[in-house]
Protein backbone atom coordinates (compact mmCIF):
# COMPACT_ATOMS: atom_id res chain seq x y z
CA UNK A 1 0.00 0.00 0.00
CA UNK A 2 1.04 3.44 -0.68
CA UNK A 3 1.47 5.44 2.09
CA UNK A 4 1.19 9.19 0.64
CA UNK A 5 2.23 12.90 2.79
CA UNK A 6 -0.68 15.09 3.82
CA UNK A 7 -2.29 16.23 0.63
CA UNK A 8 -3.65 19.32 0.14
CA UNK A 9 -7.53 18.06 -0.09
CA UNK A 10 -8.12 14.96 2.18
CA UNK A 11 -11.01 13.80 0.35
CA UNK A 12 -12.23 10.34 -0.24
CA UNK A 13 -15.85 10.87 -0.47
CA UNK A 14 -17.78 11.17 -4.24
CA UNK A 15 -19.79 13.32 -3.42
CA UNK A 16 -17.31 15.71 -2.25
CA UNK A 17 -15.27 15.09 -5.06
CA UNK A 18 -17.93 15.72 -7.21
CA UNK A 19 -18.61 18.86 -5.71
CA UNK A 20 -15.38 20.44 -6.12
CA UNK A 21 -14.75 19.31 -9.53
CA UNK A 22 -17.93 21.48 -10.39
CA UNK A 23 -16.55 24.48 -8.52
CA UNK A 24 -12.97 23.93 -10.34
CA UNK A 25 -14.57 23.63 -13.99
CA UNK A 26 -16.18 26.74 -13.16
CA UNK A 27 -13.23 28.43 -12.34
CA UNK A 28 -11.32 26.71 -15.18
CA UNK A 29 -14.42 28.67 -17.66
CA UNK A 30 -13.57 32.01 -15.71
CA UNK A 31 -9.53 31.87 -16.29
CA UNK A 32 -9.55 30.27 -19.55
CA UNK A 33 -7.80 27.75 -21.37
CA UNK A 34 -4.78 27.90 -19.52
CA UNK A 35 -6.47 26.67 -16.53
CA UNK A 36 -5.56 22.73 -17.38
CA UNK A 37 -7.11 21.09 -14.20
CA UNK A 38 -7.36 20.90 -10.71
CA UNK A 39 -5.48 18.68 -8.54
CA UNK A 40 -7.85 16.17 -6.73
CA UNK A 41 -6.68 13.02 -5.21
CA UNK A 42 -7.20 10.00 -6.90
CA UNK A 43 -8.56 7.40 -3.78
CA UNK A 44 -5.15 4.43 -4.47
CA UNK A 45 -8.12 1.84 -5.23
CA UNK A 46 -8.85 3.64 -8.16
CA UNK A 47 -5.25 4.31 -9.30
CA UNK A 48 -4.53 0.36 -9.15
CA UNK A 49 -7.79 0.13 -11.37
CA UNK A 50 -6.40 2.63 -13.72
CA UNK A 51 -2.75 1.00 -14.09
CA UNK A 52 -4.37 -2.34 -14.11
CA UNK A 53 -6.85 -0.98 -17.20
CA UNK A 54 -3.53 0.30 -18.97
CA UNK A 55 -1.49 -3.34 -17.99
CA UNK A 56 1.32 -1.37 -16.30
CA UNK A 57 4.60 -3.52 -15.96
CA UNK A 58 8.14 -4.06 -16.02
CA UNK A 59 9.17 -2.78 -19.29
CA UNK A 60 6.82 0.31 -19.51
CA UNK A 61 8.23 3.59 -19.34
CA UNK A 62 4.78 5.57 -17.88
CA UNK A 63 4.67 9.87 -18.05
CA UNK A 64 2.22 11.21 -15.59
CA UNK A 65 0.84 14.58 -17.43
CA UNK A 66 -0.04 16.34 -14.18
CA UNK A 67 1.32 14.28 -11.54
CA UNK A 68 0.23 15.43 -8.35
CA UNK A 69 1.99 14.41 -5.44
CA UNK A 70 3.31 11.39 -7.82
CA UNK A 71 0.60 8.17 -6.85
CA UNK A 72 0.20 7.02 -10.03
CA UNK A 73 4.00 7.36 -10.95
CA UNK A 74 4.74 5.74 -7.79
CA UNK A 75 2.30 3.13 -8.51
CA UNK A 76 3.74 2.24 -11.59
CA UNK A 77 7.08 2.52 -10.15
CA UNK A 78 5.69 -0.45 -7.28
CA UNK A 79 4.80 -3.00 -10.60
CA UNK A 80 8.04 -2.76 -12.00
CA UNK A 81 7.82 0.15 -15.00
CA UNK A 82 10.10 3.15 -15.13
CA UNK A 83 7.44 6.24 -14.10
CA UNK A 84 8.10 10.03 -14.73
CA UNK A 85 6.03 12.95 -13.26
CA UNK A 86 5.43 16.13 -15.12
CA UNK A 87 3.50 18.85 -12.63
CA UNK A 88 3.43 22.56 -13.09
CA UNK A 89 3.49 23.19 -9.05
CA UNK A 90 6.94 22.50 -7.32
CA UNK A 91 5.49 22.31 -3.67
CA UNK A 92 3.53 19.09 -5.17
CA UNK A 93 6.54 17.90 -7.33
CA UNK A 94 8.64 17.84 -3.79
CA UNK A 95 6.05 16.21 -1.86
CA UNK A 96 6.17 13.63 -4.92
CA UNK A 97 9.79 13.26 -4.42
CA UNK A 98 9.03 12.99 -1.06
CA UNK A 99 6.46 10.17 -1.53
CA UNK A 100 8.72 8.36 -3.56
CA UNK A 101 11.42 8.00 -1.12
CA UNK A 102 8.66 6.97 1.31
CA UNK A 103 7.40 4.57 -0.76
CA UNK A 104 11.54 2.76 -2.12
CA UNK A 105 10.66 3.30 -5.54
CA UNK A 106 12.76 6.69 -5.60
CA UNK A 107 15.27 4.83 -8.17
CA UNK A 108 12.50 3.91 -10.80
CA UNK A 109 11.14 7.37 -10.78
CA UNK A 110 11.33 11.01 -12.13
CA UNK A 111 9.76 14.24 -10.82
CA UNK A 112 9.70 17.59 -13.11
CA UNK A 113 8.60 20.96 -12.67
CA UNK A 114 7.12 21.79 -16.21
CA UNK A 115 4.51 22.68 -18.69
CA UNK A 116 2.64 19.47 -19.38
CA UNK A 117 1.74 20.94 -23.23
CA UNK A 118 5.86 21.08 -23.71
CA UNK A 119 6.80 17.56 -22.08
CA UNK A 120 8.46 15.21 -23.73
CA UNK A 121 6.47 12.04 -24.45
CA UNK A 122 8.02 10.40 -27.19
CA UNK A 123 9.45 7.52 -25.00
CA UNK A 124 6.00 6.29 -23.21
CA UNK A 125 4.35 3.12 -23.55
CA UNK A 126 1.89 4.57 -21.31
CA UNK A 127 0.65 7.76 -20.02
CA UNK A 128 -1.90 9.27 -17.39
CA UNK A 129 -4.03 12.04 -17.02
CA UNK A 130 -6.43 13.67 -15.38
CA UNK A 131 -7.65 16.68 -16.63
CA UNK A 132 -10.65 18.54 -17.56
CA UNK A 133 -12.09 17.61 -21.28
CA UNK A 134 -11.55 21.27 -22.85
CA UNK A 135 -7.15 20.41 -22.02
CA UNK A 136 -7.61 16.56 -23.11
CA UNK A 137 -8.79 17.72 -26.43
CA UNK A 138 -6.20 21.01 -26.43
CA UNK A 139 -3.47 18.24 -25.40
CA UNK A 140 -4.99 15.44 -27.59
CA UNK A 141 -3.02 16.69 -31.09
CA UNK A 142 -0.06 16.64 -29.33
CA UNK A 143 -0.57 12.79 -27.83
CA UNK A 144 -1.38 11.35 -31.48
CA UNK A 145 1.51 13.27 -33.34
CA UNK A 146 4.36 12.58 -30.83
CA UNK A 147 3.38 8.92 -29.05
CA UNK A 148 4.42 6.22 -30.84
CA UNK A 149 1.36 3.99 -31.95
CA UNK A 150 0.81 0.86 -29.64
CA UNK A 151 0.79 3.41 -27.07
CA UNK A 152 -1.46 3.25 -24.19
CA UNK A 153 -3.44 6.45 -22.94
CA UNK A 154 -5.50 6.52 -19.92
CA UNK A 155 -7.43 9.41 -18.33
CA UNK A 156 -9.17 9.30 -15.37
CA UNK A 157 -13.07 10.42 -15.58
CA UNK A 158 -12.97 12.47 -18.56
CA UNK A 159 -13.40 12.10 -22.06
CA UNK A 160 -11.60 13.44 -25.46
CA UNK A 161 -14.66 14.45 -27.10
CA UNK A 162 -15.11 12.54 -30.63
CA UNK A 163 -12.39 10.26 -29.97
CA UNK A 164 -13.81 7.40 -28.77
CA UNK A 165 -11.91 5.13 -25.97
CA UNK A 166 -10.97 1.14 -26.85
CA UNK A 167 -11.90 0.27 -23.02
CA UNK A 168 -13.24 1.53 -20.36
CA UNK A 169 -13.51 0.96 -15.90
CA UNK A 170 -15.98 2.00 -13.49
CA UNK A 171 -14.02 4.15 -10.41
CA UNK A 172 -14.85 3.82 -6.75
CA UNK A 173 -15.12 7.39 -6.18
CA UNK A 174 -13.98 9.25 -9.68
CA UNK A 175 -16.09 9.16 -13.25
CA UNK A 176 -13.67 5.74 -13.92
CA UNK A 177 -11.13 5.17 -16.72
CA UNK A 178 -11.41 5.45 -20.44
CA UNK A 179 -8.21 3.86 -22.18
CA UNK A 180 -7.11 4.68 -25.74
CA UNK A 181 -4.49 2.85 -27.96
CA UNK A 182 -2.62 5.19 -30.00
CA UNK A 183 -3.43 4.19 -33.98
CA UNK A 184 -0.67 4.22 -36.58
CA UNK A 185 -1.88 6.30 -39.62
CA UNK A 186 -3.30 3.52 -41.77
CA UNK A 187 -4.84 5.40 -44.03
CA UNK A 188 -4.46 5.71 -47.98
CA UNK A 189 -4.63 2.97 -50.74
CA UNK A 190 -1.71 0.15 -50.01
CA UNK A 191 -0.87 -2.04 -52.70
CA UNK A 192 0.14 -6.12 -52.72
CA UNK A 193 0.56 -8.94 -55.07
CA UNK A 194 -1.30 -12.30 -54.50
CA UNK A 195 -1.35 -16.19 -56.60
CA UNK A 196 -4.43 -14.75 -57.65
CA UNK A 197 -3.47 -11.37 -59.20
CA UNK A 198 -2.44 -7.95 -57.78
CA UNK A 199 -4.31 -6.57 -54.85
CA UNK A 200 -5.72 -3.44 -53.22
CA UNK A 201 -6.30 -2.37 -49.84
CA UNK A 202 -8.27 1.05 -49.37
CA UNK A 203 -8.26 2.08 -45.65
CA UNK A 204 -10.12 5.65 -44.68
CA UNK A 205 -9.44 6.31 -40.64
CA UNK A 206 -10.57 8.62 -38.29
CA UNK A 207 -8.35 7.84 -34.63
CA UNK A 208 -8.34 3.99 -34.43
CA UNK A 209 -11.69 3.65 -36.28
CA UNK A 210 -11.25 2.76 -39.90
CA UNK A 211 -13.49 1.99 -42.72
CA UNK A 212 -11.43 -0.48 -46.30
CA UNK A 213 -12.10 -2.21 -49.14
CA UNK A 214 -10.28 -5.08 -50.72
CA UNK A 215 -9.78 -5.79 -54.20
CA UNK A 216 -7.96 -9.14 -55.72
CA UNK A 217 -7.38 -9.33 -59.12
CA UNK A 218 -10.14 -6.35 -60.14
CA UNK A 219 -13.03 -8.53 -57.65
CA UNK A 220 -14.08 -6.98 -55.14
CA UNK A 221 -13.52 -8.50 -51.45
CA UNK A 222 -16.87 -7.90 -48.97
CA UNK A 223 -15.06 -7.30 -45.47
CA UNK A 224 -17.01 -8.49 -42.37
CA UNK A 225 -14.21 -7.01 -40.03
CA UNK A 226 -11.23 -5.01 -40.29
CA UNK A 227 -9.47 -3.63 -36.76
CA UNK A 228 -6.91 -1.43 -36.05
CA UNK A 229 -5.39 -1.69 -33.07
CA UNK A 230 -1.88 0.35 -32.29
CA UNK A 231 0.25 -0.28 -35.76
CA UNK A 232 -1.19 -4.04 -36.20
CA UNK A 233 -4.14 -4.02 -38.97
CA UNK A 234 -6.83 -6.87 -39.12
CA UNK A 235 -9.02 -7.60 -41.99
CA UNK A 236 -11.03 -10.72 -42.39
CA UNK A 237 -13.52 -11.13 -45.49
CA UNK A 238 -16.89 -11.86 -44.66
CA UNK A 239 -16.12 -15.32 -47.02
CA UNK A 240 -13.83 -16.14 -44.18
CA UNK A 241 -11.13 -17.08 -47.62
CA UNK A 242 -9.35 -13.89 -47.08
CA UNK A 243 -7.48 -12.83 -44.04
CA UNK A 244 -4.68 -10.12 -43.49
CA UNK A 245 -2.84 -9.57 -40.41
CA UNK A 246 -0.21 -6.58 -40.90
CA UNK A 247 2.16 -4.42 -38.80
CA UNK A 248 1.84 -0.74 -40.53
CA UNK A 249 4.94 1.34 -41.25
CA UNK A 250 5.55 4.34 -42.76
CA UNK A 251 5.50 3.43 -46.23
CA UNK A 252 5.06 -0.20 -45.81
CA UNK A 253 2.92 -3.33 -44.19
CA UNK A 254 4.51 -6.65 -43.34
CA UNK A 255 2.81 -9.28 -41.96
CA UNK A 256 0.92 -12.51 -43.35
CA UNK A 257 -2.30 -13.07 -45.92
CA UNK A 258 -4.26 -16.26 -45.91
CA UNK A 259 -6.45 -17.25 -48.92
CA UNK A 260 -8.22 -20.46 -48.47
CA UNK A 261 -5.93 -22.48 -47.00
CA UNK A 262 -2.46 -20.97 -48.49
CA UNK A 263 -0.38 -18.60 -45.88
CA UNK A 264 1.61 -16.37 -47.85
CA UNK A 265 3.81 -13.07 -46.76
CA UNK A 266 2.61 -9.79 -46.92
CA UNK A 267 4.15 -7.52 -47.91
CA UNK A 268 2.25 -3.98 -49.04
CA UNK A 269 3.51 -0.53 -49.93
CA UNK A 270 1.40 2.79 -49.57
CA UNK A 271 0.70 4.91 -52.59
CA UNK A 272 2.83 7.49 -52.75
CA UNK A 273 -0.26 9.94 -52.97
CA UNK A 274 -1.35 8.86 -50.16
CA UNK A 275 -0.04 9.64 -46.38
Amino acid sequence: MIEFLPARTGMVDAMRVLTLCVVLWLAAAAHGAEFVAPYVDTVEEDVEMILELADVGPGDYLIDLGAGDGRFVIGAAQRGALAHGVELEPALVERARANAERAGVFDRTRFEIGDIFDADISMATVVTIYLFPEANIALRPKLLAELAPGTRLVSNSFHMDDWAPDARAQGRTSGGALLWIIPADASGTWRFTTPQGPARLTIEQRYQRIDARMEIDGAHVPLESAVLRGDVLQCVAASGAVTLHGRIGDAKMTGQLTLADDRIPLMAIRDSATP
